[in-house]
């Protein structure tokens, strides 16, 4: 009887001391994940403001949103904020240059003609720029807000991915939008 506790207690120990040692190996893995440089990700948030040149803009047939229909415009990037008020003309001293291009998805006739696009700023050229790609809605007033996809980049940019809203500030002197950016991303050095 004497010899059968020895052995539970024992056994109940080594149980214990099992159970505890699984317990700080987790905790450690767990620990280690949470803090490891190789999962680390950085977040940064950035803002830019464009003016968009509607002298620029292309179309690819009939301009309009038809469904199909392509485009190509350019405009002028800032730092955040610097085009609150709505400028009417471009300011001197942009940063970069933007690019967009894209296709109607829907045709005029519709209650909300959306485009989808691609955008480039380039900050100030291609060797520093970001790239993102998302549905632009039209027809929403003024201050509605698209997400879109933050797709990537180069130089500082190149490891880029988030996401970014686009904020529609009002419309400038060349019939287009002035237009807020704020970029949500991770600089994930892997």
């Amino acid at each position: 009887m004497k010899s059968n506790k020895i052995k539970i207690r024992a056994v109940m120990q080594k149980c214990v001391w099992s159970l505890s040692t699984l317990g700080v190996v987790i905790g450690l893995a767990i620990a280690t994940l949470t803090i490891s440089p190789a999962n680390a990700q950085a977040t940064q948030n950035l803002q830019f403001d464009v003016f968009i040149d509607a002298n620029t803009i292309y179309f690819s047939g009939p301009p309009g949103p038809n469904p199909g229909t392509t485009f190509i415009v350019t405009g002028y990037i800032y730092p955040g904020g610097a085009l609150a008020g709505n400028p009417q003309v471009a300011p001197p001293n942009p940063i970069g240059e933007w690019t967009c291009r894209g296709t109607f998805t829907r045709n005029a006739s519709e209650q909300r003609p959306e485009v989808f696009t691609v955008q480039e700023f380039y900050l100030p050229d291609d060797t520093t720029a970001i790239a993102t790609e998302g549905i632009e809605h039209g027809l929403v007033g003024m201050h509605h807000r698209d997400m879109r996809a933050t797709i990537g980049g180069t130089g500082i940019y190149q490891n880029v991915k988030g996401q970014n809203t686009e904020y529609r500030i009002g419309v400038n002197g060349t019939g287009l939008f002035n237009l807020s950016f704020t970029f949500t991303h991770s600089l994930n050095r892997r």
